[in-house]
């Protein structure tokens, strides 16, 4: 068995044990799937925790305690090497966080009803534990399930599904001649036909090339849901592109790009930044200011397009940066309920 299939073995197992453990038990749990000196790296208001107690406390005993019977429910799984800088092994996750949230969490007021919370992780793991953590959690949804908005989605805000085709989890090895060809085409779809929009402007990146025409985008709250280029471009692209238009990856700052089988997946940590420099974007006024993107996507190929992309980002830590403290308001009382 590869260390590929047996990480994502243990990571799937982490998810699953989730469910049954007990807020006194985390620490065990904790301790057999994580190293003592993890560096976790996750969203606002948690951001980086650099061991495994500090994880269990800051984060795993709050959100057990605000739901639980909370679950981590996977629909995307897959497994490989990561393209860009070191060539480490991770695996790669996407499904929802659920639960009653029976009592409030980091601010968010509790609804005492079922939430679904999407996420994406990136775990890399040695001798069998958990090292290193990216996710990207949408804190702000859970937030939007609350009652509570700080944004002006254009497009439709929903529960994110996983992929229609309902075999995202991959448990076992993968055509590696597949997996090839599903990176080159996320390639070739960022750096010839995303990166060509300074040069030649909206409608004319050749998007028809990579994505199917009837295509689903599943975006973060705050941005929404499309279907097909049309709305993709008028719902998400256009409004995002106008108002950071000089948006760019800095060099040589960490991300991950990897692809299983069908599948592939990236996160852009530390290096996609732009400067907001029109109104709109996330309902907010421009700030001139310089802004770091927490960005993540997953993405389904089909036929040698994509057919699902689903996209995620720390909307809270950009909105922040944008002069808008969420966290804040929400202790603040600084909102009004729907």
């Amino acid at each position: 068995m590869s260390n590929n299939v047996e990480n994502k073995k243990i990571v799937k197992k982490l998810f699953d044990d989730i469910r049954n453990t007990s807020v006194d038990m985390l620490d065990d749990l904790t301790g057999k799937y994580y190293a003592d000196d993890v560096i976790w790296n996750g969203p606002q208001p948690f951001n980086t925790i650099t061991n495994r107690k500090e994880l269990t406390e800051k984060f795993w005993k709050p959100f057990k305690e605000a739901v639980p019977d909370l679950q981590k429910n996977v629909f995307m799984h897959i497994s490989g090497k990561n393209f860009c800088g070191k060539n480490h092994d991770w695996v790669a996750s996407s499904g929802h966080y659920t639960g009653s949230f029976d009592n409030d969490f980091v601010d968010i007021p509790a609804t005492e009803r079922m939430v679904w919370v999407t996420y994406i992780e990136f775990n890399r793991l040695e001798n069998g534990k958990i090292v290193e953590t990216f996710t990207i959690i949408d804190m702000l949804d859970l937030i939007r399930q609350a009652g509570i908005s700080f944004t002006d989605a254009r497009a439709p805000e929903v529960i994110i599904p996983g992929p229609k085709t309902n075999d995202g989890v991959i448990m076992g090895e993968s055509d590696p001649e597949e997996t090839k060809k599903t990176f080159q085409i996320i390639y070739d779809m960022i750096w010839k036909g995303l990166d060509s929009f300074e040069d030649v402007g909206f409608g004319n990146m050749g998007l028809e090339k990579y994505f199917a025409e009837d295509f689903n985008w599943f975006g973060p709250c705050g941005i929404g849901t499309t279907r097909g280029i049309k709305g993709f471009e008028r719902d998400h692209q256009k409004p995002f592109l106008n108002s950071v238009p000089d948006r760019g990856m800095i060099k040589d700052e960490f991300r991950i790009e990897m692809a299983e089988g069908k599948y592939a997946a990236l996160i852009e940590w530390t290096g996609f930044t732009a400067t907001h420099t029109r109104d709109g974007w996330l309902g907010q006024k421009a700030t001139g200011k310089k802004i770091i993107m927490r960005d993540a996507d997953f993405y389904l190929i089909e036929d040698g397009r994509i057919v699902e992309n689903w996209c995620y980002m720390d909307v809270i830590d950009v909105l922040l940066q944008m002069g808008v403290d969420v966290f804040k308001k929400l202790r603040n009382g600084d909102y009004e309920k729907k």
